[in-house]
């Protein structure tokens, strides 16, 4: 079950060299992280070069779908969440390096905010804070859940898989992403009374040149190029839970995905239109003079949260279609896998398992040692 998936991608002061090894003298709390990524490929799709904030969730018809159990964290949070802290979790389980992610995960939810908005000196106490607040709470309460539904996945991968069971571990995947946007609200909405003009912008430019990319790779080109591209991005999830598949196995897959690439234009306006009801409520708060209460402004971002999990009536027909579309294949491919795959997910679920316990571990001994 390629269940949860997910997408996260600083001007001034001096710039550490690598995210996870600072230069010799440099103290990783003072330093800016460049703006362009490092070259470690598990960094870079851990940091989102993958999708930027206005994506819904999953970027491939199989993204909202079947990565919940293997991305939980990743699918959970949309743009208004990473704001505050969730690069690291955005692709909690996309790779082997996991735990070094998770690890890692409030400098990299820094260096993605920093990315998107250019956080000023003034900005970068509260905005740290928010993010360990938001990781302290993850540790404490998510991972536990998330490995309940992990063991639960895993105990299900090697049977025959029907719409029913997928949806039902989507709509898990969906109660993750939205008491984490809940949780984040409080602090989201303070920084949003801070943004400048210029922030705005940034992430009004951010989010175009996001787009810009996605319309290069998905959405340019012939027919069969597109085709290709969705190809490729689906068969990468596949492929992180159960494995290599024959080629075979990738021609009726690949017959399988009509629906989903009909959809295509549907799921790009909608990523669209979540955008422009981000930036909307955006300049709502930056532009207002006087300036919206911190209360006024949590309940704006409440309403943009209900949009996320569930478009408005005149989006929400296009929206289901699309989302059918990308259950069935799911379940298409799950059906297809043989024995020694569905055992191979088995133990990828194991591990993912293993991971979310120790996490969890960590942050009760440190949560101990913090209180002596």
């Amino acid at each position: 079950m390629i269940v949860f998936r997910s997408q996260l991608d600083a001007s001034r002061g001096e710039a550490c060299p690598d995210p996870l090894t600072p230069a010799r003298g440099v103290h990783r709390a003072s330093c800016k992280p460049p703006r362009r990524m490092p070259g470690i490929p598990w960094l870079a799709w851990l940091c989102g070069r993958r999708a930027g904030p206005g994506a819904v969730p999953g970027d491939s018809s199989m993204a909202g779908t079947l990565e919940f159990s293997a991305l939980s964290a990743r699918s959970m949070v949309r743009w208004a969440t990473r704001l505050l802290a969730v690069c690291a979790l955005a692709t909690l389980c996309a790779c082997n390096a996991m735990k070094l992610g998770y690890q890692q995960g409030d400098h990299l939810a820094y260096w993605w905010i920093d990315h998107y908005v250019d956080v000023s000196d003034a900005q970068e106490p509260a905005t740290k804070e928010a993010i360990a607040r938001f990781f302290a709470w993850h540790r404490k309460t998510q991972l536990p859940e998330i490995t309940a539904v992990l063991t639960k996945v895993k105990g299900e991968v090697n049977q025959p898989l029907d719409a029913a069971a997928v949806r039902e571990m989507q709509e898990a995947s969906r109660r993750f992403a939205r008491e984490s946007f809940d949780y984040a609200v409080p602090d989201l909405a303070q920084m949003l009374l801070t943004l400048t003009p210029e922030q705005v912008k940034r992430m009004e430019d951010k989010l175009a040149e996001s787009n810009a990319k996605y319309r290069r790779k998905f959405m340019s080109g012939s027919d069969r190029k597109q085709e290709d591209a969705r190809f490729d991005k689906i068969m990468d999830y596949a492929k992180l839970v159960y494995g290599s598949f024959s080629d075979e196995q990738e021609r009726q897959i690949r017959a399988a995905m009509g629906p989903t690439m009909q959809g295509a234009p549907a799921r790009y306006e909608e990523r669209l239109n979540r955008q422009r009801e981000w930036l909307a409520l955006v300049h709502k708060v930056a532009d207002a003079n006087p300036k919206p209460s911190v209360a006024e402004v949590e309940a704006m971002l409440h309403s943009y949260g209900d949009h996320w999990q569930k478009p408005p009536d005149n989006r929400a027909r296009r929206w289901e279609a699309y989302n059918e579309a990308g259950i069935a294949l799911t379940v298409t491919i799950a059906n297809l896998t043989t024995p020694q795959q569905k055992a191979h997910a088995v133990q990828r679920f194991q591990g993912w398992i293993d991971d979310t316990r120790s996490l969890a571990r960590e942050g009760q001994r440190g949560n101990a040692q913090a209180a002596n």
